[in-house]
């Protein structure tokens, strides 16, 4: 397994989509100071300090831009062993297709919590460049941990996404469309219940994010049911990945029932 997570770090420097990642992790930040610039009096946060601003970020980044990202660069990922056509030469080593998927998965697991990192440190960048005050010790080191910790909660969420995509090339395509929808859905559950087992916002209450000034609601989520709806998500991927068959496996098996279709016809 570690072989199989070290050959795609080794493998992620010849592809351009970590740009693409590093994009979209850096949008939220920016965003949350244009929407902070262009609303209302009425509708702008009292008070728009450092962290308002990391608060902002991480609901913008949970709500749309990890889900997308994620999904987009999880999926991708594992869609290259069919662009490039790999996949026969993978199994002569022979490699377990169900632990190449669950490689490809930690290293996308890995690489969300560095873009957490990343996202927080574009945050503090744009907020000193913006003149934002507000920067202290104890909001550099809750925002150091949340940020991360949403990014590994959020790709928690989207993983059967990405793993029951993967069931198929340029799939993954779709999926980014699913988890979009998925994540800008989660903006519109008010509900304390629901929200424990919505997967994108029992991220958030794990994480101990208030999420009152965004939702209109001061009732907070359950946090037992939100950790124990991730553990469902993970436990699900884990049968998709266990029923999921190998490319070639599928297509044999195809080839081998029309064989016995036409046979069965010759002998009628």
């Amino acid at each position: 397994m570690f072989c199989i997570i070290k050959t795609e770090f080794i493998k992620l420097k010849r592809f351009h989509i970590l740009l693409i990642g590093m994009i979209g992790m850096t949008f939220p930040a920016i965003l949350s100071v244009f929407t902070q610039t262009v609303s209302t009096p009425e509708s702008q946060i009292k008070n728009f300090n450092i962290s308002a601003m990391i608060d902002n970020t991480i609901w913008n980044n949970a709500t749309i831009f990890m889900p997308v990202t994620f999904t987009l660069i999880g999926g991708y990922l594992i869609n290259r062993e069919y662009t490039d056509d790999t996949l026969k030469n993978i199994f002569t080593i022979p490699i377990n297709f169900q632990n190449l998927i669950i490689g490809k998965l930690i290293t996308m697991s890995i690489l969300s919590v560095l873009f957490g990192f990343y996202s927080f440190l574009i945050t503090i960048i744009v907020g000193l460049v913006t003149g934002i005050t507000g920067l202290s010790t104890t909001i550099l080191l809750k925002g150091l941990i949340q940020m991360p910790g949403i990014a590994l909660c959020t790709f928690i969420s989207v993983l059967p996404i990405i793993t029951f995509t993967s069931r198929k090339r340029d799939a993954f395509m779709g999926g980014v469309i699913i988890s979009f929808l998925f994540g800008y859905s989660s903006m519109f559950i008010k509900n304390a219940t629901l929200r424990s087992i919505y997967p994108i916002l029992s991220g958030l209450t794990v994480i101990r994010f208030d999420t009152g000034i965004y939702m209109n609601t001061a009732e907070p989520a359950n946090l037992f049911m939100s950790i124990l709806t991730l553990a469902v998500v993970l436990l699900l991927t884990s049968q998709i990945i266990l029923f999921t068959n190998p490319p070639h496996k599928t297509v044999k098996n195809k080839k081998n029932n029309k064989f016995l279709r036409q046979g069965q016809k010759s002998q009628s």
